[in-house]
């Protein structure tokens, strides 16, 4: 959410006829496109330009990129162990550890995401490319650019989510991992704000015991694409099992600090995005649990907030995101009051 994006730059580079252009990162120098991957999915060798979409490798992702040529167009999404020095979300090569490195090709194989529809859905997988350097290329749907977003726009999306989750936690799939918060607020202990900090393991064992479905727990807008085929939701690197309501949690909080709903409508917002999602399960019991959640886990899993909004936690943000990500932690704190 705060990393610097100043590891590099481009607002989509135009490199006629490349087939071998690289990008550098922490763990060395990887081919962006192999014309035989090109070939497969575009249709020709030869691609005709490279747009960067992410400017700089996180976790496992070296970066992102729109490939044109053939007449069409595909995503790239490269893919490295090592590729991040970055603590907070530095991906491991243990397959049960919430931040394996292969989770999302491992995801897209089991069929994982396809048991969202038919209220979200993932870009379509055209291709994986297992490379000879031990990196993976997933080639994906082009979605198009973002979209922009209102409350309702994002309460929309609640109530989807909150529609898909609900029938998934009746039926959980097998080889998914659970812990994914612990291993979130890991690197981040020394910067938790109280009550949170000395109450952590109290409310990690309550989530614990709530109602369990698929979560994508990245699921800030900026990862959602609304469009004709239906609401897609790209970046499936870090899914697994967690309590309901954690995603909603971080659908409203996340547009707040990401400067994409201002901060003048948090109290809306926050109100929106649970009453769409309790909606959109239409569950009494599930509903009493993802309260729970929606309050007490996202102020958990934000507890860091304030450290960051006092300049005491990594990049000085800007004075909007400041005000954006104060608000969300004063909505959510408010709200988890309820079960302190």
């Amino acid at each position: 959410m705060f990393e610097s994006d100043a590891w590099f730059r481009s607002g989509g580079i135009r490199l006629p006829y490349v087939t071998d252009a690289t990008v550098t990162h922490d763990g060395g120098t990887a081919t962006i496109v192999l014309p035989q991957e090109a070939a497969l999915v575009l249709g020709d060798p030869e691609i005709e330009s490279l747009e960067s979409l992410r400017p700089r490798p996180l976790g496992a992702t070296v970066g992102v990129w729109r490939v044109r040529g053939g007449g069409g167009s595909a995503i790239v999404k490269l893919l490295r162990l090592g590729a991040s020095p970055n603590l907070n979300w530095r991906a491991s090569e243990n397959p049960a550890h919430p931040r394996w490195w292969r989770r999302e090709p491992s995801v897209y194989a089991q069929g994982i995401p396809d048991l969202f529809e038919p209220e979200l859905r993932a870009p379509r997988l055209l291709h994986v490319g297992e490379r000879t350097d031990g990196s993976v290329a997933l080639w994906l749907e082009d979605l198009g650019r973002p979209a922009s977003w209102t409350v309702e726009a994002v309460a929309d999306v609640a109530r989807l989510l909150g529609a898909a989750q609900g029938r998934l936690s009746r039926d959980l799939p097998n080889g998914l991992p659970s812990g994914f918060l612990r291993a979130y607020l890991e690197p981040r202990l020394d910067h938790l704000a109280e009550p949170f900090a000395g109450n952590r393991e109290a409310i990690l064992l309550r989530l614990d015991q709530i109602s369990q479905t698929i979560c994508h727990f990245d699921l800030h807008p900026a990862n959602v694409f609304p469009g004709r085929g239906g609401m897609a939701v790209i970046d499936w690197a870090y899914c697994g099992l967690g309590p309901i309501g954690a995603d909603a949690g971080v659908l409203a909080s996340d547009a707040l600090a990401d400067e994409i709903i201002k901060a003048s409508e948090a109290a809306a917002l926050v109100a929106a995005v649970w009453a769409a999602y309790s909606d959109g399960l239409a569950d009494e019991r599930l509903s009493e649990e993802a309260a729970e959640v929606y309050a007490l886990g996202t102020a958990l899993r934000y507890a860091w907030l304030p450290a960051w909004v006092n300049g005491e936690y990594g990049p000085e943000p800007s004075e909007s995101r400041r005000l954006g990500a104060a608000a969300a932690h004063e909505a959510f704190l408010e709200l988890a009051e309820r079960w302190l």
